[in-house]
């Protein structure tokens, strides 16, 4: 195995590390809060995440990634950054504290003042430490940012269960996400041995303007495209459908989150070392790919077969809408935890420009989508969703595989099996739910012994038709 690989390897896995205790605290801190907090306040949250996230794409302007991506970066010009991240972190909080009022008014919901003043604290918190995470990042010293990331996620957890228990309802989520990023960056700071000097020169930062600049008109359009939907059922169907769409919404983003974004996050840097290596490039990519496929397609397909008894278990009975929305955002999942990854082709390659221009299309397409689907109510949303991600799907992959010169029936090719070994699971384990229902099993067990089954399943079926990338996989993770 190449160096490049092996640094890969080993970033894939630190950063599935902290995926997983991350997502860990998440699933507990949804299975606990949920039954502390009501509808309403995780509504108000979802609201709150609307405003916070679109100020997010603009807190360092793109210059992080081309920190990752740029090939030499003089002293002057990490400086240059870090200031700028700073000034922007700190002018985000002003802003937001100002336009709180008029935010909440606009939703119709007066808690979303104090809620979005108070994440305003956060902005420049983070700020102080983007500069640190992506020079670890560019050296794949993911093993520290994994240690930091895994303690800042228990540290949030643990502050928005006491808070819930407080009595603080809706703020018990605000604080977990400060007391997060709080850790996060002290971390950071921690792990790093640069510390930023005093120059900050215009010059230097022009050398990242078109890169970054792209980068962010194509996070400004993605993030309208996949908020749309929150702003829509907010404004005319009122926090509690938000509610349980926003439960749903994040259900669906797990695979994506914890395995796309993982393996997209750990792969940059070494993608970036390829960009004038077409055939290397091209290779590690179907690789990292189809090893993505081979997890989340199991997860997003049992996910879609097993989610009424998920949430009844998980959630309890109130929620059960959310199974509704499930029908239609798992077949998302599915389909974009593929999709999102003609990303990584953009990135490594430095033609954001275009990531720009195809984002734009995609995004209005989904939000004319999301404006049709809302006469049906939430669930025409989610259904609007779908049919939208499953067309966009094509020109998703085969717009940036132009770059490399990759056929799409190629890398198609390489996802067949597992796809084949995903539905069959499905049907079996469908078989097993329907004749096991009215069984005296208590319903966490019985959803227990069915994951168990349908993960057997998949293992023996994968082992038929996936062997050699479930041992390349394997020796990725564990080498010898």
């Amino acid at each position: 195995m190449s160096p490049l690989a092996k640094a890969a390897a080993s970033g894939t896995k630190w950063v599935a590390i902290s995926q997983a205790g991350r997502m860990t605290a998440q699933v507990l801190g949804m299975v606990i809060l949920a039954r502390l907090l009501s509808p309403p306040d995780f509504g108000i949250v979802a609201m709150a995440a609307m405003v916070t996230g679109f100020a997010a794409i603009f807190r360092d302007l793109g210059t992080v990634a081309a920190v990752i991506q740029k090939r030499d970066l003089p002293p002057p010009l990490l400086s240059s950054v870090f200031w700028l991240n700073v000034g922007i972190g700190t002018a985000i909080a002003i802003l937001l504290a100002v336009l709180a009022p008029f935010v909440a008014l606009a939703m119709r919901e007066p808690r979303l003042t104090e809620v979005l003043q108070l994440l305003a604290f956060a902005f420049p918190i983070v700020s102080l430490g983007l500069v640190q995470q992506a020079l670890l990042e560019r050296a794949s010293c993911f093993r520290s940012v994994a240690l930091i990331e895994c303690c800042a996620a228990l540290a949030g957890l643990s502050t928005a269960v006491l808070a819930a228990l407080a009595g603080w309802g809706v703020y018990s989520l605000v604080f977990q996400t400060i007391v997060t990023w709080t850790v996060v960056t002290a971390g950071l700071w921690a792990a790093s041995s640069w510390r930023p000097g005093r120059q900050c020169s215009i010059g230097q930062l022009r050398e990242l303007a078109s890169f970054s600049g792209n980068l962010v008109g194509f996070n400004t359009f993605n993030y309208f495209a996949r908020n749309m939907d929150t702003v829509l059922i907010g404004r005319f169907l009122g926090a509690t459908d938000l509610g349980y769409y926003n439960v749903a919404y994040r259900l669906m983003l797990w695979p994506l989150q914890n395995i796309s974004w993982v393996v997209g996050r750990a792969l940059f840097p070494t993608l970036s070392r390829l960009q004038d290596d077409r055939q290397r490039l091209r290779q590690g990519y179907i690789r990292a790919v189809a090893a993505v496929f081979l997890i989340t397609a199991p997860l997003t397909v049992g996910l879609f077969v097993l989610r009424e008894p998920f949430v009844a278990a998980a959630l309890g009975e109130r929620w059960h809408t959310v199974a509704d929305l499930l029908f239609w955002l798992a077949p998302v999942s599915v389909a974009q935890s593929v999709a999102t990854t003609g990303g990584w082709l953009y990135l490594s390659t430095g033609r954001t420009d275009l990531m720009f221009k195809v984002g734009g299309v995609s995004g209005l397409a989904v939000i004319c989508a999301f404006l049709i689907g809302l006469r049906w109510g939430v669930e025409g949303v989610a259904a609007a969703y779908c049919i939208t991600s499953l067309i966009l799907f094509w020109p998703a992959l085969a717009i940036p595989f132009r770059l490399v010169g990759l056929s799409l029936a190629r890398f198609l090719r390489h996802l067949a099996p597992t796809l084949f070994a995903a539905c069959l699971m499905a049907v079996l384990v469908a078989v097993v739910a329907s004749e096991s229902a009215s069984s005296a099993i208590p319903l966490w067990q019985r959803l227990v012994l069915l994951a168990a089954f349908g993960a057997a399943t998949y293992l023996v079926v994968s082992i038929v038709v996936q062997r050699p990338l479930l041992k390349d996989v394997t020796n990725a993770l564990w080498p010898r």
